[in-house]
């Protein structure tokens, strides 16, 4: 695999992703408990939100890293690869923030947000801009969102 194929875009992608990677086996999540302890606990102990919302978005990253290998260009019906690379690292990052917002609880008791629940979202973003970066350098829009010309709907202004 020669990396100096890789557009800046999905070099930054495939870094968030392997970050992503390290990160759900970090803690996401404690409780103090006093004198009794204290506890954490990382991605696949707080839920799908967490570990699958990494994963998602690491699947965007794997996405342009096969397309630069030349083994797979993964294509879906009209979205091209850089652009499924997008919708996953998007998607996998909406779920980690809807994690963050949510918190996490066991038993009633609510725990702290960790380390890893926030380095999850720095990471995501950098998969999702990164992917969007190689989408823009492969000379592609997302189909239905753009190309609109110079913005005029051709409507009255009723003077």
């Amino acid at each position: 695999m020669d990396f100096s194929k890789l557009s800046a875009g999905a070099k930054l992608a495939l870094v968030g992703g392997v970050i992503l990677l390290v990160n759900m086996f970090l803690p996401w999540f404690s409780v103090d408990l006093g004198p009794l302890g204290s506890d954490s606990g990382n991605a696949f102990d707080s839920g799908f939100l967490a570990w699958g919302g990494s994963l998602i978005a690491v699947a965007g990253a794997l996405v342009l890293l096969l397309k630069a290998s030349g083994r797979q260009a993964v294509n879906m019906g009209e979205f091209k690869t850089e652009q499924v690379a997008l919708i996953l690292a998007a998607l996998g990052t909406v779920l980690i923030v809807i994690k963050v917002i949510t918190g996490h609880s066991i038993l009633g008791l609510s725990l702290d947000r960790s380390i890893g629940v926030f380095l999850g979202v720095i990471a995501g973003a950098a998969v999702t801009y990164g992917a969007f970066m190689a989408m823009k350098d492969a000379g592609l829009e997302m189909p239905g969102m753009g190309g609109g010309g110079s913005g005029s709907g051709g409507g009255d202004t009723g003077m």
